[in-house]
């Protein structure tokens, strides 16, 4: 443990704070150190150690990113022909497919997107294909650790087709464990029903793709979202459940259960969770057998360990630092926490609610042992901390192990024997239950706190402060409950700010910073209305962005979503919104064949499941929006989905804001011909800044004083310099999401 944790430390020193000059000096004065501690008695034999695990780790790190990382930038840029071997089951995307792949000559893996073609291949084939090269260490121009704390140091996307396709190691022993994975997953969608087949194949294997938008949602809302993260939990299930079968022999458990587990890990991906989980399992199980004790600590660093000496990048991994920091919430404050609730036990319970008292205060205590210290972790990467995690871990964590079993059981007979699927009854129910017990809690009001202004993280640091204070101080332990009850008043009082900001007697616009994409709401009179709803960047954000937005302002309900066109960028987070809000009618433009149909039924069957009106815009078209009133325009040119779309006008009084969508420079003049559209005070500008948009036709003829710009990272330039040029040549002022985040703008009328 005293080598392994400063092992660990090194690494994030070089991944987060050491520039590449200084990692050599760093790691001589960690050398240096240990060696003064030859001079101490006593505690020197630690230091030494700790110092000697801390030098290792900067330099293993940065020689791993000169034999691993270095290769793979020099790279990067380049147009090649790559001959490369398929390392896993090719995935789909927007545009087409990706599968993660293997080099000759590059130590490991790589991203390549290619086309549809991909998804026909198997894990193990090899492919010849054109290709452009770029950093996995960046995204859209920024550093990033998403790729390479995978192993992933390339990425390549495919120029045209594939050029030849080899047979090379498919239906090897090498890629069972990912066939195998596959084959669950595709026997849990025949056995299990579509609304609970994702999410047995999450629980089984870890992949969360198959989760439609309203569980995921539920699921994470409700904190119960790492029932889907393949960790300590499934593998101690998965040991209990072969325990039971061999009638419990410690040594035959342990023989024959960690080879199935390492087989399982590899089967689920290997992510940091899993690694760690057998690492430390590993050690439950072999100890005994070796007649040596169990320690925890020293389990958990050692699987530290062995994870970054895998891949020293890997400390960047959200999952390591989430699985890590669950563990030592269930080693450190959960165990304060259960004694606290055992000396709140009332006197003399029978053994049966003895028992149950029991399980209910480990099951709060590990719940709130883990928040303790994951919640930092929450805020930064996910923006969101959910409060009700307790209570829905009580209410499932009962029958999660049963769930698993039989899922398991059932998804591995089912396949190999049909007439067993019968049996698929059982799972179901439990799977149903659990979904059902995610969307209970995460319908109580309150019951996620949103890191969506700097004042949270505020409260969030105060709670941690006062949480510290206590335990300071000696005395009494209402003084644990004085803190919470001011943490409390506190999270109330931030909250309130924001809905205390915004008033009905006015009109309020808020452009919300979903990315590359568009999503503007529009509030009077106590109605919302909501103009596009999507991203590039993440399918999920928009929705979740907007939801987030609404909660924070205090807005339950959208009476309206109006949908310029059916693209990606502007109408792909309907799912996501319609899972967290209440939406009263859809306004949509008729439906037309811009190569879009598959998101234009979408959004139609979206409608049918939420029991949502859809009003499709043929003519000028006014709705009263509280005290304004929406005018939408139906599309003014055919052609492409971007020229086929709806132009929505917002009025109060006096005060107009105009959004045209993506419609380019020719439609725009067909827009202004029809259409006697007013002068505007804040326009929307089309297509987030593109040169084709927003042009000197349209200036002219609406004559803005304010330009929003909806844009987020993104390959096409946007916004253009020549847009913005044209804008600021207009008199207009303009304000940018991707700079400012939300844009929050109030009129009096």
């Amino acid at each position: 443990m005293w080598f392994a944790l400063p092992f660990g430390a090194g690494c994030a020193l070089c991944q987060y704070l050491l520039p590449e000059g200084l990692r050599f000096w760093t790691a001589a004065g960690m050398a240096l150190v240990g060696m003064t501690a030859l001079l101490l008695r006593g505690g020197g034999r630690r230091i030494r150690v700790a110092a000697a695990g801390c030098a290792a780790g900067i330099v293993w790190f940065s020689g791993y990113a000169v034999l691993y990382l270095a290769p793979a930038e020099a790279l990067a840029g380049s147009e090649h022909i790559f001959e490369m071997e398929l390392t896993a089951c090719p995935e789909e995307t927007a545009g087409g497919a990706r599968c993660a792949v293997r080099m000759a000559g590059l130590r490991g893996g790589a991203m390549y997107y290619g086309e549809e073609e991909l998804l026909a291949l198997e894990p193990g084939n090899r492919v010849v294909a054109r290709v452009t090269s770029y950093s996995a260490a960046s995204l859209a121009g920024e550093e990033s650790s998403y790729y390479i704390s995978k192993g992933i140091f390339l990425r390549l996307y495919g120029k045209g087709e594939i050029l030849a396709v080899g047979e090379g190691n498919a239906g090897s022993l090498r890629y069972l464990p990912v066939r195998l994975s596959r084959w669950m997953r595709e026997n849990a969608d025949e056995l299990f029903s579509k609304e609970t087949s994702g999410l047995i194949a999450a629980l089984l294997t870890g992949e969360r793709d198959g989760l439609n938008p309203q569980a995921y949602t539920d699921l994470s809302e409700a904190g119960l979202m790492h029932i889907t993260a393949v960790s300590g939990l499934h593998c101690g299930f998965l040991i209990a459940l072969l325990s039971a079968l061999v009638m419990h022999r410690q040594r035959l458990t342990a023989l024959l259960g960690y080879p199935i587990l390492l087989f399982y890990m590899v089967m689920v991906g290997c992510t940091p969770s899993v690694v760690r989980s057998c690492v430390m399992v590993g050690f439950v199980l072999l100890a005994p057998l070796a007649g040596r004790e169990g320690d925890t600590p020293t389990s958990l660093s050692a699987a530290l360990l062995v994870i970054l000496l895998n891949n020293p990048f890997a400390i960047a991994s959200v999952s390591l630092q989430l699985s890590f920091a669950a563990v030592a919430g269930l080693l450190l404050p959960a165990r304060g926490v259960y004694r606290a609730m055992e000396r709140l036990r009332p006197g003399k319970l029978p053994g049966t609610l003895a028992q149950l008292w029991r399980f209910l205060a480990g099951v709060t205590a590990a719940s709130v042992g883990v928040m303790i210290t994951t919640a930092p972790l929450s805020a930064a990467y996910f923006g969101t901390l959910s409060l009700v995690s307790p209570l829905s871990n009580l209410l499932v964590l009962w029958m999660a192990p049963a769930l698993f079993a039989g899922a398991l059981g059932i998804t591995l007979l089912g396949g190999a024997f049909p007439a067993l699927a019968g049996l698929a009854a059982i799972p179901e129910l439990l799977a149903r239950y659990l979904i059902w017990a995610a969307g209970l809690t995460a319908d109580i009001p309150g019951h996620s706190v949103y890191f969506t202004r700097p004042a949270v993280a505020v409260w969030l640091a105060g709670t941690y402060a006062l949480l510290g204070l206590c335990l300071l101080l000696r005395g009494r332990q209402w003084k644990w409950v004085a803190a919470l009850a001011l943490s409390a008043v506190c999270l109330l009082s931030v909250k309130a700010g924001p809905r205390a900001q915004v008033r009905d007697d006015r009109l309020t616009l808020a452009a919300v910073d979903v990315g590359q994409g568009a999503a503007a709401l529009f509030r009077s009179g106590g109605q919302t209305a909501l103009v596009d709803c999507g991203s590039l960047n993440s399918t999920r954000m928009a929705g979740q962005a907007v939801a987030v937005t609404m909660d924070a302002y205090g807005w339950d309900r959208l009476d309206y979503v109006a949908l310029t066109h059916y693209h990606e960028d502007h109408a792909g987070g309907l799912p996501w919104l319609l899972a967290r809000v209440e939406v009263g009618e859809l306004l949509l433009p008729q439906l037309a064949d811009s190569g879009q149909g598959a998101l234009q039924r979408e959004v139609l069957d979206l409608a049918a499941q939420y029991g949502v009106a859809v009003r499709y815009i043929e003519d000028r078209t006014e709705t009263v929006l509280g005290d304004a009133v929406l005018t939408l325009y139906p599309p003014a040119a055919e052609g492409s989905a971007n020229e086929a779309g709806l132009t929505v006008l917002c009025s109060a009084g006096d005060f107009d804001v105009l959004s045209t969508g993506d419609m380019n420079a020719a439609t725009e003049k067909k827009l202004v011909e029809r259409w006697a559209l007013p002068d505007v005070e804040i326009l929307l500008a089309g297509h987030h800044g593109s040169k084709y948009s927003t042009s000197d036709t349209l200036l002219a003829a609406v004559t803005p004083e304010l330009g929003i710009i909806s844009v987020g990272q993104n390959h096409f330039g946007h916004p253009t310099q020549e847009a913005m040029d044209r804008m600021t040549a207009a008199g207009m002022e303009l304000r940018r999401t991707d700079q400012e985040g939300n844009i929050l703008i109030q009129v009096g009328y």
